[in-house]
C-alpha cells in the first residue's frame, strides 16, 4: 500500500510541502510530479502513472487539475485504487476563468504581482513561506506543457461513466478558481462519495495542512 499525491496544474508537487510536513502515515507517501513529456494528453499522463504504480495498491490524494487524472485512473481500472481524496477538483471546465484561460499567455504567471497571486490562491492565509513556495513552483514550470494543461482544463468534456472507488470530495468555500457547481458532477459520477465543505481557498492542502491531514485520517481505509 502506498499513498500518492498528484499535484495541481503546475505539475511539480512543490506546493505539497506544507502538507507533507504535518501528514503522518504508517504507509509510504510519495509525491508524483506530472510528466514533463511533450505529450500532455490525459491518456498519456495516466498511462505513465499506471506504469509507475504497477501492481501496488494505492490511495490517491489529488489536487485541482489532477482530479481529471484520478477519475480516468479509476475509470480505466488498471491499477488497484483503494480510495481517492479530491481537493478542489473538477471534471468539466471549472469556471469562467477555466474556459477563457486557454487564451491567456501562461507567461503572465511571471508578470502578475506576487501579492495578487497570493491573494487569489491563499487569501487571508497568505504567508512569506507560502509565497516563496509559489515562486518556486512558478519557476519550475515548463510553459509549453502547462499551456497544454490549461487547454485541457478549458475544453474537457463532462464524463458520464460512474466509478465505484470510495471517494472523498473536499470543497473550499472561498475557491476563486473552481466554482461550487463542480461538486454536482462528482455526486453524479462517484457512487461511493463523501463530501466535506471547508472554509478555505482553492489551495486547501497549503493553507490548512493540519486540518486537511486530520480530515484525511478520518476517512483513510488502510
Amino acid at each position: 500500500m502506498k499513498i500518492i499525491l498528484l499535484p495541481g496544474v503546475d505539475g511539480s508537487g512543490i506546493l505539497f510541502e506544507p502538507f507533507i510536513k504535518v501528514f503522518k502515515s504508517e504507509v509510504p507517501v510519495e509525491v508524483m510530479p506530472l510528466t514533463q513529456e511533450s505529450d500532455q494528453s490525459i491518456l498519456n499522463q495516466v498511462s505513465i502513472i499506471e506504469n509507475a504504480v504497477g501492481d501496488e495498491e494505492v490511495i490517491l490524494i489529488v489536487e485541482s487539475y489532477s482530479g481529471l487524472l484520478a477519475y480516468e485512473l479509476a475509470k480505466r481500472n488498471k491499477i488497484q485504487i483503494n480510495q481517492i481524496f479530491f481537493f478542489g477538483c473538477f471534471l468539466q471546465p471549472p469556471s469562467l476563468i477555466g474556459k477563457i484561460g486557454r487564451f491567456l499567455p501562461v507567461r503572465l504567471l511571471n508578470i502578475i504581482p506576487s501579492k495578487v497571486l497570493a491573494h487569489i490562491l491563499f487569501n487571508r492565509w497568505s504567508s512569506p513561506e507560502l509565497n516563496q513556495l509559489l515562486s518556486q513552483a512558478i519557476q519550475s514550470i515548463n510553459f509549453s506543457n502547462i499551456k497544454k494543461r490549461f487547454k485541457t482544463i478549458a475544453t474537457v468534456q463532462k464524463p458520464s461513466q460512474v466509478i465505484d472507488v470510495p471517494c472523498v470530495y473536499v470543497q473550499a468555500t472561498m475557491d476563486n478558481l473552481v466554482s461550487a457547481y463542480n461538486l454536482k458532477t462528482f455526486e453524479e459520477l462517484c457512487s461511493n462519495l463523501q463530501v466535506e465543505i471547508v472554509e478555505a481557498t482553492h489551495m486547501l492542502l497549503q493553507t490548512q495542512p493540519e486540518a486537511m491531514s486530520q480530515l484525511i485520517h478520518k476517512y483513510l481505509q488502510l
